[in-house]
């Protein structure tokens, strides 16, 4: 089942964690066409396990044809499998349907609930409710007479355990109390009491799939469709490449989808460079040594906020050039290092260029766990890395510092003579886990535990929680995985780093 187009209030998703519960969920994910997607990440909002690491959520990927299982038990699907589609178990309502009223159930006693109102770039509005509800079905307003009339993103945290959505304040609401076990709701919230959680399906490129669920068993099928317009044409995303100059120059090119023109795009030899607008000069002879090469977007708007980079070293005729978003998610980038016999290409998959702004955001709070959410909420510039938000999340008195505490504690049993650390010295590689690159990310990549010959391999990364989830956002949105998501991420060659003798050109591609 897919997101609506239109931001609408999904009623029933403020249902507190569920425990001791079988779980026994299988299903096949595919696009329109009945194609599978493989490696489709599918999980479980707020049912836990505790494998030894902690209470985490269920989470698995697709196989090769599509197919998932969450869960212990028999859940095979055969092999005439016929996709189907999936009913809707809950109704989609906007507020202005049921007189302004927004609707949410609460399955049991004295569980806290806070609900506070933010805009769309995470900036705290006000708090509409924060105190501890019994069981019982509930309807409040939003008191709109001190906000303006326009999108805002409403957070409603029950028992520890968050949504977020969208919702447009109307003219018609008013303040009001909370209406506790009204009977008005009943009749609405019959079914929605009955439901524990919420399945989620993300695929780079696809719209979120979302589905509240009334039984922890069962087959969920999913067809996802394309949130972007990328049509797969590589030669027109790159241009005219015979009219590119082959004296060793960067060519930059606009692929921001029609949302900025070349006169809102910069480029600058080093940070503190001059800023050259595209619209004046797309391309310049690459300079000698090292450093980085920036391009910006909008420079004037909150103070340079939009921008991205690629590190290079150019030194005796070779090219080593990477993208990094070791601090944080900004633009879209890509680079394609040409030489008279080869093309080298990496950085941003193609459909990043071809998708909203916005829809990345909202992959990254669907996909990943909520420890994680905060990262993308903070402002409309960046996903931030682990280690850079600007509120504290993983240090020391963090909510999340002990992120990684009790699955150190296994990888530490098998590694004698490592310094524990915790989770924001682990995502940033910084104190004794500087000492030992190869440690550091095997942690990041919950690969710590596994025998040492194991932390190259690839096909082990991001298996379970806990885990660096922003680095594997950006691999699973980067060309062959390729992806710089945390400092020593280059560990078994995974960055999207490359070293190009005979360069003729770079091409750079900037998206929005």
């Amino acid at each position: 089942m897919l997101i609506p187009k239109h931001f609408l209030l999904l009623i029933g998703l403020f249902i507190a964690y569920v425990s001791a519960q079988t779980v026994n969920i299988c299903g096949r994910i595919t696009d329109p066409q009945g194609n599978p997607l493989k490696n489709t990440l599918v999980r479980l909002s707020q049912t836990t396990i505790d494998k030894g690491f902690g209470p985490f959520v269920y989470m698995t990927k697709t196989d090769s044809s599509g197919y998932y299982h969450l869960g212990t038990g028999n859940c095979t699907v055969p092999v005439n499998y016929k996709e189907t589609k999936l009913p809707r178990a809950i109704a989609f309502l906007r507020p202005d349907k049921v007189g302004g009223q927004i609707l949410f159930s609460i399955p049991q006693d004295n569980l806290k609930v806070t609900i506070g109102l933010y805009n769309t770039t995470g900036q705290f509005i006000k708090e509409i409710l924060n105190t501890k509800l019994s069981k019982g079905n509930y309807g409040f307003r939003i008191d709109i007479r001190d906000i303006s009339k326009q999108f805002y993103i409403l957070r409603v945290t029950v028992n520890g355990a968050s949504s977020v959505f969208k919702i447009h304040p109307f003219s018609s609401l008013n303040s009001a109390g909370i209406a506790q076990n009204n009977l008005e709701y009943n009749t609405k919230l019959e079914k929605l009491a009955a439901v524990i959680d919420t399945l989620r399906v993300t695929e780079p490129g696809y719209k979120i799939g979302i589905l509240p669920i009334e039984v922890l068993t069962g087959t969920y099928n999913f067809t996802l469709e394309k949130n972007h317009t990328w049509n797969g044409d590589t030669v027109a995303f790159w241009g005219n490449t015979s009219s590119y100059p082959t004296n060793g120059s960067y060519v930059i090119l606009n692929r921001t989808n029609g949302v900025w023109p070349d006169s809102k795009i910069y480029w600058s030899i080093q940070q503190n460079g001059t800023k050259v607008s595209l619209a004046q000069q797309s391309t310049v002879q690459i300079p000698g040594g090292g450093g980085r090469f920036y391009i910006w977007i909008a420079p004037s708007d909150s103070n340079n906020r939009y921008f991205d980079f690629i590190e290079v070293n150019y030194n005796g005729g070779t090219w080593n050039g990477n993208t990094t978003q070791v601090d944080g998610f900004r633009l879209p980038i890509t680079f394609r290092a040409h030489t008279a016999t080869r093309d080298v290409i990496l950085g941003s998959s193609y459909h990043m260029f071809y998708q909203s702004r916005q829809s990345k955001f909202e992959e990254f709070i669907n996909e990943c766990p909520k420890e994680f959410t905060r990262l993308a909420t903070q402002n409309f510039a960046n996903i931030y890395a682990m280690h850079t938000p600007p509120v504290n999340l993983f240090n020391t008195g963090g909510p999340y510092v002990d992120y990684f505490s009790k699955y150190e504690d296994t990888v530490l049993a098998h590694n004698p003579g490592q310094t524990k650390a915790n989770a924001w010295q682990i995502s940033a590689c910084a104190g004794g886990m500087g000492s030992n690159p190869s440690y550091c990310a095997a942690v990041n990549r919950h690969c710590g535990h596994l025998p040492q010959t194991e932390w190259r391999n690839p096909a082990n990364y991001y298996l379970e929680q806990p885990a660096n989830y922003f680095s594997n956002w950006v691999h699973r949105r980067s060309i062959r995985n390729f992806a710089y998501g945390f400092p020593y991420d280059d560990v078994a060659e995974q960055a999207a780093f490359a070293s190009v003798s005979g360069v003729q050109w770079i091409a750079i591609a900037i998206g929005w």
